[in-house]
């Protein structure tokens, strides 16, 4: 294997690592939220495992796309938790 293709997998490892790292930092995030209000808790599981999946289909995306996925993760379930604080029980 030439350099570059040492460097391309050794920079996909590691943004797969970050993702990985990202997407379980939102399920704590939501298992947090369970914690103090259970009112969504339905909708909050179904994200959950939403993301569970999502996170194990990872290493079939480019360096690229998980960088990507990896900045949108917070800013969406930041969106899907605003949107459930502002849903009538």
């Amino acid at each position: 294997m030439s350099m570059v293709g040492v460097s391309v997998a050794s920079n996909k490892s590691l943004q797969l690592e970050a993702t990985q790292e990202a997407y379980n930092d939102q399920i704590g995030r939501l298992n947090t939220f369970l914690i103090k209000d259970d009112t969504h808790e339905e909708t909050v599981m179904v994200k959950m495992i939403e993301l569970t999946q999502q996170e194990a289909t990872l290493s079939q995306f480019s360096a690229g796309e998980l960088g990507k996925m990896c900045l949108e993760i917070r800013p969406s379930i930041d969106k899907f938790l605003e949107d459930l604080r502002s849903t009538p029980e």
